[in-house]
């Protein structure tokens, strides 16, 4: 053979005359000392003999020459007391041995087997010690598909396919045999059918119009820095966690995502290990989000619980006053009311409102559940939940008709993603304002803010001073929740107008990340 014939074969040798019901694993290490391609559950190819269950030839692919060569040397070696002739081979050989092999035996028999009734909480490690025994091609990583609801939840069912029709016969053996304490069934199937299902599943978990996601099994020691570590590659604009009366985590978690794509890439996650739990990752909306939120936090009732002095106000009539809600908060200081309208100026329902202090809060949140106009049978009862600037400033503005004598534009919400920073002219009351690790800051109404989000939670307000670098910065003020870690928002202050319009300058660059990475490496 010459070396282009030798190109050609693309290193590939056949074994013969092994003992019937040699294994890969038993088969790649006859061959000790040689790499085969992909490994035994790729590189190794066994070939089924018509007519006959046994299979005494095999075909390898090498990684090089040096390979075949070394693989040639075991010609005439013994495994066990037969021994195995090996010769060089060549592609269109093995292609037309391997014909009608690869999900199929020798008789059409197919190498897929589904398994129905599995514990909702199987993982493919746990697929692959049910099947003890047999081979599983492309391992567990590659070989096990599980099936799921079209809400992303598991249906108890996966396809498996094996190397060989004895890994299936010993696979179909374990038939009405136990999983932990589930009862499973074991039955033939084929590669159309697995994969059907596999497009079908992959349509219905990216039929979802709202980024959001539904974390579901977490343990009561999740933190939200631990979660966001799961998804790395994907941007995330909010996290909250549904918290019990000690503020534990009570099991679920809500993400939304910057976008449809990164909660697509978030869904394709089948489950999450986290500490000793099988975390679920299902689609969600921000309906499902408030409608859990809320019931958790209601039960802060004392000023230790509540960190802003600001509510939100759900519920109320198209057509409310400021004057209605001043009314409803009778013999209350409110600093501030924003009625949120939409783009035909009535309001979308909600309200946010300033008070003095986070005393006033707590009187506050005691009028929820109560009709805004108390004199009037027809008016429905509203809301009152405790918010935040956060909150508050994600919340869109209607938008002002141009002026006939344009001015110099406000940078007010001059960000058109929510999850951007939204710098605003905020006067903040003269009181302290807790971020929840001992902060004690209060702004000067002179002083120029912007609203970073999206911060690392690791960020500390010597990077992000540098980031402004050289603007000065008067102070960094960070947003912390109830446990004192950081939310990932910071509030900045400047000097002047024109730092804050050179700051804003900076919104969404990359060059957050490059100056985080190299101060971290020092």
């Amino acid at each position: 053979m010459d070396q282009s014939e030798v190109e050609d074969a693309e290193f590939i040798i056949k074994a013969k005359g092994f003992p019937y019901g040699v294994t890969p694993t038993e088969l790649a290490a006859f061959f000790a000392g040689c790499d085969i391609k992909g490994g035994k559950n790729k590189g190794l190819h066994f070939v089924h003999t018509q007519g006959k269950k046994n299979r005494t030839e095999a075909y390898l692919e090498m990684y090089d020459e040096d390979d075949v060569s070394k693989a040639l040397q075991y010609n005439k070696k013994y495994i066990q007391d037969r021994y195995v002739e090996v010769i060089r081979s060549n592609r269109e050989e093995m292609e037309i041995a391997l014909e009608g092999s690869s999900t199929k035996g020798a008789s059409g028999d197919t190498l897929v087997v589904k398994a129905t009734g599995l514990p909702f909480t199987a993982l493919p490690v746990d697929i692959s010690e049910f099947f003890a025994g047999a081979d599983i091609k492309g391992g567990k990583k590659e070989g096990i598909f599980f099936q799921r609801n079209d809400d992303g939840s598991p249906l108890g069912a996966c396809f498996v396919e094996f190397i060989t029709l004895e890994d299936v016969q010993l696979a179909l053996s374990k038939d009405k045999r136990y999983l932990g304490n589930r009862f499973c069934n074991v039955v033939k199937s084929t590669a159309d059918e697995r994969d059907k299902a596999i497009e079908k599943q992959k349509a219905a978990l990216e039929d979802i119009s709202e980024p959001i996601v539904k974390l579901r099994g977490l343990p009561f020691k999740a933190t939200e820095s631990e979660i966001k570590g799961f998804f790395e590659n994907q941007e995330i604009v909010s996290l909250e966690m549904v918290l019990n009366e000690l503020k534990n985590c009570k099991g679920d978690a809500f993400i939304e995502f910057a976008s449809l794509y990164d909660a697509k890439e978030a869904l394709q996650r089948y489950k999450i290990r986290y500490l000793h739990r099988n975390v679920d990752v299902l689609k969600s909306s921000k309906s499902e989000w408030l409608a859990s939120i809320p019931q958790s936090n209601k039960i802060v009732k004392t000023v230790d619980d509540i960190e802003e002095p600001i509510v939100k106000v759900d519920g109320l009539p198209t057509n409310v006053t400021k004057n209605q809600v001043e009314d409803f908060f009778f013999g209350m200081d409110c600093k501030t009311i924003q009625i949120v309208k939409q783009s035909n100026g009535n309001c979308n329902g909600e309200a946010f409102i300033q008070f003095d202090s986070v005393e006033t809060v707590v009187k506050a949140l005691k009028k929820n559940g109560e009709p805004l106009e108390q004199d009037s049978s027809s008016s429905s009862p509203v809301e009152v939940i405790a918010s935040s600037l956060c909150d508050w400033r994600k919340t869109p503005l209607k938008k002002k008709e141009p002026s006939p004598n344009p001015r110099k534009r406000s940078l007010d919400h001059a960000s058109s993603g929510r999850h951007q920073p939204q710098p605003r002219l905020v006067s903040y009351p003269d009181q302290k304002w807790d971020g929840g690790a001992g902060l004690s800051r209060s702004f000067s109404e002179k002083e120029f803010l912007v609203n970073m989000i999206g911060l690392p939670f690791s960020a500390t307000e010597e990077e992000i001073r540098s980031f402004f670098s050289p603007l000065t910065v008067t102070k960094v003020q960070f947003i912390l929740n109830d446990r004192g870690q950081s939310k990932g928002i910071a509030v900045v202050g400047f000097y002047t107008d024109t730092d804050r319009v050179e700051a804003m300058k900076r919104d969404k660059k990359n060059h957050w990340f490059s100056l985080h990475k190299s101060l971290r490496s020092k």
